[in-house]
């Protein structure tokens, strides 16, 4: 849960935080109450009447934006945030606003996620210094790595993708480039950037967040609407406790993405991997994403939670859910010609494996049944007559069952 203390005049406690938790650190540093650059605080009033954003409009009171709006001016000045609030409660919300502020801007990496600010208490103002990972000539640097990987990750796209087809590519990349940060999630100690875009794009290492801050920069990067859902999930891995993933908003509707839950890694070397595992949580409902994952309440609610959202849309499209877009539909074993020409085109494109639904009105068991027994014979040899020699199938492919989701998938061995 969070917590947060107030100082009285001259004294001092230290908190520490887990990697997941952002809570203050109590300092006794005596400074006075001119402690508000002038600059900063004119640029940071001004700023407030162009901020948008949902963690923006979260905030429930003027003290608050000010707040965010001084942490926007300094923090995209590359500087220190330092600053003077009032004594009327807004440091027990400091956590929250930072919080909130961090899930309109994914590209700001480098607030510390050990500790994210220190601050002291006074008579009549409270002092207050965020913390950083880094600064000045590391921080230029750091921004560098991450502008090139997020500009080769955009420039290498295909031109002229849909949104739905530039959000498919953006899950697929980053699951290609990023890999989960067991260790990290387990002891629930930050070593690095594991739980911001950096880690994920530039180390290839993450936990939930590292991945939630990646999409959602990328998704800005190419124009889809894109933010950031804290929660917290129940699975049979590690992958427990708290936990960040994303909406998205494609077509004027809402989709829930967990590209964590994407990145399916299982224990067995020899386990199969298909493109159904690596889109289990793309595009999906309210009702899907409540079934393993709990949404915590917007920022302002009385329920005591460790993580508070900006905005939390209800998702019922099911429109753009991988599944139903991007998955061929098997709906007659007889009568299968455009399923066919999905599967050689697969085959064509030399994938491992062609991943296919099952249509409602067949009986999933008996269906796949007669694909091992014999359609799979047949529509090797049909995609072998229409693709080239080097693109031949050979008689091994292997057939993958997942009734649960009424898919199934053939591995793809070629001669």
């Amino acid at each position: 849960m969070k917590k947060f203390l107030t100082a009285a005049l001259a004294a001092s406690l230290t908190i520490l935080l887990t990697a997941c938790d952002a809570v203050g650190v109590i300092n006794s540093l005596i400074v006075d109450e001119t402690a508000n650059d002038p600059k900063v605080e004119s640029a940071a009033e001004e700023h407030k009447k162009e901020i948008s954003g949902y963690g923006y409009n979260a905030l429930k009171t003027d003290e608050e934006r000010r707040v965010y709006s001084i942490l926007d001016v300094s923090l995209s000045e590359g500087g220190n945030p330092h600053f003077v609030i009032n004594n009327d409660g807004t440091i027990d919300n400091m956590g929250n606003i930072l919080e909130m502020y961090k899930s309109d801007h994914p590209e700001v990496f480098w607030i510390d996620d050990n500790y994210g600010y220190e601050y002291t208490t006074f008579a009549t103002y409270t002092e207050v210094n965020v913390l950083l990972s880094m600064k000045d000539s590391e921080l230029n640097e750091a921004k560098q790595k991450l502008d090139e990987a997020v500009n080769k990750i955009v420039a290498d796209m295909p031109e002229n993708l849909t949104d739905y087809q530039k959000e498919l590519y953006i899950n697929d990349t980053l699951l290609d480039c990023c890999e989960y940060d067991s260790e990290s999630a387990n002891d629930g100690k930050t070593r690095g950037n594991e739980q911001n875009a950096y880690g994920a794009l530039v180390d290839g290492k993450a936990v939930c967040e590292g991945y939630t801050r990646a999409f959602q920069l990328l998704c800005s990067k190419v124009g889809i609407e894109c933010i950031p859902i804290n929660g917290t999930c129940e699975s049979d891995s590690s992958m427990n406790g708290n936990h960040i993933w994303n909406a998205v908003r494609l077509g004027g509707e809402w989709y829930y993405v967990d590209s964590t839950w994407n990145d399916y890694q299982p224990e067995d070397s020899e386990y199969m991997l298909t493109d159904i595992e690596r889109h289990l949580y793309f595009n999906v409902t309210t009702e899907k994403i409540t079934q393993d994952h709990t949404i915590s309440p917007l920022y302002g609610d009385e329920s005591e939670v460790d993580y508070y959202n900006a905005y939390v849309p209800e998702c019922t499209a099911e429109t753009y859910n991988y599944f139903n877009y991007s998955v061929p539909l098997l709906s007659d074993l007889d009568d299968c010609s455009d399923f066919l020409e999905h599967m050689a085109d697969a085959a064509a494109k030399g994938k491992d494996t062609f991943e296919f639904r099952i249509d409602d009105s067949l009986d999933y068991d008996g269906t796949v049944d007669s694909i091992v027994e014999s359609y799979a014979i047949e529509w090797i040899d049909y995609c072998n007559s229409v693709n080239d020699d080097d693109h031949q199938l050979g008689d091994g492919c292997m057939v993958y069952f997942y009734k649960e989701l009424n898919v199934s998938a053939l591995s793809l061995e070629y001669i």
